[in-house]
């Protein structure tokens, strides 16, 4: 847990108005355990997040079970599909899991709400924030539509490399299937061919990258 000197410094990398940092006082920090859910589809929205340090998914899901990661949330971000369901008083269309031990910040959706009117680089902050995922989204249906899965395959322990900073990541072949929409077995005769390449080697629950992909 951060102390509230740590706190007032984190916010004002991000924002500038004395009065506003001043009202973030009011706001809780929360540590974050790995896996835990943040947010669950179906759920009405009343606080959302922003991350100070560690990581959190937004997967969205099928009826089937089938997953698909849209983005991540990580140092000084928030959720915008949390914000926009939150402005519009609508249920969520995707959960939010830790990645990586995260501690947060929780605004309210009253607060959400006042700033954005009140606060320039607030309103700044969450219209960057659309800006961001906007892309993010394009580049996950980009991927959907043009692209093979070995080479998704590949971009996604490339991602889990970066977001986890190690060679090593934990994660499973059923994890991997799911947040790229696809099957297990797929994942797990794609992961075979790489093994036999010599530039990863599957381990239970983790795989280690042994050369450059």
């Amino acid at each position: 847990m951060i102390n509230e000197t740590e706190k007032i410094n984190f916010l004002k990398e991000f924002f500038f108005e004395k009065e506003l940092i001043q009202e973030f006082s009011d706001c809780p920090v929360v540590d974050l355990d790995e896996n835990y859910f943040l947010l669950k589809e179906g759920e009405y929205v009343s606080a959302i997040p922003i991350v100070i340090n560690g990581s959190i998914k937004v997967i969205r899901t099928d009826e089937s079970g089938k997953e698909i990661l849209m983005y991540f949330i990580e140092k000084g971000e928030s959720c915008a599909l949390s914000i926009s369901a939150c402005l519009t008083n609508s249920k969520s269309k995707a959960l939010a899991q830790v990645e990586e031990r995260a501690t947060v910040i929780i605004i309210s959706d009253d607060k959400l709400k006042k700033w954005i009117e009140k606060y320039n680089s607030f309103k700044t902050y969450i219209f960057k924030l659309y800006h961001n995922r906007f892309t993010e989204l394009i580049n996950v249906f980009e991927a959907i539509a043009f692209k093979n899965i070995d080479t998704r395959l590949i971009e996604k322990l490339k991602e889990k490399m970066a977001h986890q900073n190690t060679d090593l990541i934990n994660i499973t072949h059923q994890q991997l299937a799911k947040e790229l929409g696809t099957a297990r077995e797929v994942v797990s005769r794609l992961l075979k061919q790489l093994e036999k390449q010599g530039k990863i080697e599957s381990r239970r629950g983790k795989i280690k990258i042994l050369q450059h992909l």
